[in-house]
C-alpha cells in the first residue's frame, strides 16, 4: 500500500485502512477523538469503536488532543515519518502521533483535557524546521505562540515517537529542548510514552 501525498487521502482512506482490523483491539472503544488537523485543507477525527477505528471528517465534540500540522511540513514529517516506520514491528500507538489517546481509560481522559496550552515540536531536518502542534481537548490551538515548544533533530522525535528512546535521556544529553511551560508536555505524556 503506497503512502498518499495528500492529507485527505492519507486520513481518510491510508490510515482507516492501514490500521483495520487489528489483533488486540477487538473490544476496544475510545473514550473521545483523536482530530488531526492541516490548515487550510481539513479536519480529520479518529475514534475507536468496539475495535473499528472511524475516521469523520471535521472537529468532534468530544476531542482528547488536536494535532495540528502546517501543510508545509505534512509531507516532511507526517509522509515521511510513515514511510520511515513501515517496516518495523510497532504497535498502533506508536506508528501515529498519539493515537495512544485511543487505548486511555477515562480519567486520563479528562486528565489529558483539563491540561491548558499547546506544545509546538519543532523538528529540525537539516536546515528546515517543521512543525506539530499538540492541543489537548477542544481549546484552539495557539499556533502563534505556543505555551511551550520542544525542540529536537528528527531522529530523536521519531525516537520518541516509536519508543526507541527515552525522553529523559534526550533531554538530559541535549537532543531535545524545552522552552516555556514545561509542564505541559509532562501532562500530556501518556500520549506519546
Amino acid at each position: 500500500m503506497s503512502i498518499p501525498t495528500s492529507p485527505e487521502s492519507f486520513f481518510s482512506q491510508y490510515i482507516p485502512e492501514r490500521f483495520s482490523g487489528l489483533p488486540g483491539f477487538e473490544q476496544v472503544s475510545s473514550h473521545g477523538s483523536v482530530a488531526f488537523a492541516v490548515p487550510e485543507v481539513g479536519v480529520w477525527s479518529f475514534r475507536m469503536r468496539v475495535g473499528q477505528l472511524l475516521c469523520e471528517p471535521g472537529l468532534p465534540s468530544d476531542p482528547v488532543v488536536r494535532i495540528t500540522i502546517p501543510q508545509a511540513s505534512f509531507e516532511p514529517i507526517v509522509v515521511r515519518g510513515t514511510e520511515r516506520m513501515a517496516g518495523l514491528e510497532l504497535s498502533p500507538e506508536k506508528q501515529m502521533l498519539a493515537f495512544r489517546a485511543l487505548t486511555l481509560d477515562v480519567e486520563r481522559v479528562a486528565q489529558i483535557r483539563a491540561v491548558v496550552g499547546s506544545v509546538s515540536f519543532a523538528v529540525l531536518d537539516g536546515k528546515t524546521t517543521h512543525r506539530v502542534y499538540v492541543t489537548p481537548g477542544s481549546a484552539e490551538p495557539n499556533l502563534a505562540k505556543p505555551e511551550c515548544e520542544i525542540s529536537c533533530e528528527s531522529d530523536a522525535f521519531w525516537g520518541l515517537q516509536t519508543g526507541t528512546q527515552n525522553p529523559i535521556e534526550l533531554l538530559m544529553s541535549g537532543k531535545i529542548k524545552i522552552a516555556g511551560e514545561a509542564q505541559i508536555p509532562m501532562a500530556l505524556s501518556s500520549l506519546f510514552v
